[in-house]
């Protein structure tokens, strides 16, 4: 059997996308192109491992397993070509990131332009992502390390090795109605709608859990958002909407737009992890950075 890697990396494609066409789009190639690859690797096997279905395809009980031993040779070949990069240069290489913080004070961003200083030849690509998404990808090799949240009881796949804590502040414009009382209450937020990741995100369920607890409905999001930004801080100012936001988007924030809501129960703890491969080894320029984080994290 013969199956070239990117035959592989053509077939995961598809199965992440659920379809021919989306996955054609995210490679950059032609959808034809891409049939005749599942076709070879279907012809491989001697067996199906995809049905077709009218929005788009699923694997088969033979596909789904090798699915899962085709990420492991993805991630395998990962590491070799990360190898083969260190040996070739030692102030070259190639580094692959994925970040949920789109901020100025990510921390990613101040470790990578330090370490581009000391290693002119590195090439860095960075990938933007859900925390779950990007662990995923590490998981399968396409990243060499992610900077996520993590929170209390998650499922995230991979090592992880604690940068900082970041918890989530529950967050109002200067002049809401709840920043006007004196001791709000979780019943009192319950009428109030907010802006928050989509229902299947880590900080909404984080939020679910504290409402449902305390025999509240699940708070009921009206502007969905993928991450924290600036411009959410925008939309917060001129709305009575609720949101949750990290600590650390706070601290260079002005805090005359805003209000915190002294609510306990709505500070939701929050970690700020590495994620590695379980098992794979660290390569110099992924230790580098992990010591340029917790490094600024002591600092």
């Amino acid at each position: 059997m013969s199956i070239a890697i990117q035959d592989i990396g053509y077939f995961l494609a598809v199965v992440e996308a659920g379809k021919l066409s989306g996955a054609a789009e995210d490679l950059g190639v032609t959808q034809p192109a891409l049939s005749k690859a599942m076709q070879r690797v279907e012809g491989e096997f001697g067996l199906q491992l995809f049905e077709r279905r009218a929005r788009g395809v699923v694997l088969t009980s033979a596909g789904i397993r090798v699915a899962e031993q085709m990420r492991k040779l993805q991630a395998d070949y990962a590491d070799i070509v990360l190898l083969a990069d260190e040996m070739r240069a030692q102030q070259a290489g190639l580094l692959r990131v994925g970040v949920t913080d789109t901020t100025g004070r990510n921390r990613m961003i101040a470790a990578m332009a330090a370490l581009l200083k000391q290693r002119p030849g590195l090439r860095v690509r960075i990938r933007v992502d859900r925390s779950d998404a990007l662990a995923a990808h590490v998981r399968e090799g396409t990243l060499d390390l992610a900077l996520v949240p993590a929170y209390e009881g998650q499922a995230l796949s991979g090592e992880r090795t604690k940068i900082d804590n970041d918890p989530l502040l529950p967050l109002v414009r200067a002049g809401h109605p709840l920043a006007r009382r004196s001791r709000p209450t979780l019943n009192d937020v319950a009428s109030f709608g907010w802006m928050m990741g989509p229902e299947h995100s880590a900080a909404y369920r984080a939020l679910q859990a504290v409402f449902l607890s305390n025999g509240l409905q699940a708070p009921t999001v009206v502007v969905e958002v993928p991450f924290s930004s600036e411009m959410n801080l925008s939309m917060l100012a001129a709305t009575d909407l609720v949101t949750l936001v990290p600590r650390s988007l706070m601290r260079n924030t002005a805090t005359t737009r805003f209000a915190e809501l002294p609510i306990p129960a709505l500070r939701i703890p929050r970690a700020v992890v590495l994620v590695s491969r379980e098992g794979s080894p660290w390569s110099p320029l992924m230790r580098t950075v992990r010591e340029q984080l917790l490094t600024r994290q002591t600092a």
